[in-house]
């Protein structure tokens, strides 16, 4: 958090530049929301998300494919048990193209971070990494 000194302009800056990101973030939020999701819907819906099998470094994506067929049966069965709207499901889905979006919205801040501060992304959390590891790579710029 950035702040200026001055009595007038204190500013705080999150993350210069992220203003798209969060927007959208934020926009997601609400949108999820709306749809009152049960915990067993979300935890489905989140697990459906995850398990994406148009991941680029997937091995064997038309296993990943069925599992989460297997994932969206569960959710639209769960969806159904709890008498909710017929169409939540497909409300659901149709949030996927904006989290594809924040997706990649979120590596181009992480690679932009990466190359101002490559020293700071080296030193991410474990988990972190694993996560994007696949996507970024966070080798020391200098051994090039």
């Amino acid at each position: 958090v950035g702040v200026q000194s001055g009595a007038s302009d204190v500013s705080p800056v999150p993350c210069s530049g992220c203003d798209d990101l969060i927007g959208a973030v934020f926009e997601l939020g609400r949108t999820l929301c709306r749809l009152q999701l049960s915990d067993e819907e979300l935890a489905l819906f989140t697990a459906a998300v995850l398990l994406s099998p148009d991941r680029p470094w997937l091995t064997e994506s038309k296993k990943v494919q069925k599992l989460q067929d297997k994932i969206y049966v569960a959710l639209q069965h769960e969806i159904q048990k709890k008498h909710s709207a017929e169409d939540k499901l497909s409300k659901m889905v149709s949030k996927l193209p904006l989290m594809k979006t924040i997706c990649n919205l979120h590596l181009d801040k992480l690679e932009f971070f990466r190359l101002l501060h490559p020293e700071t992304a080296m030193n991410f959390p474990p988990l972190y990494k694993e996560v994007f590891n696949s996507e970024l790579q966070y080798s020391d710029p200098r051994e090039s």
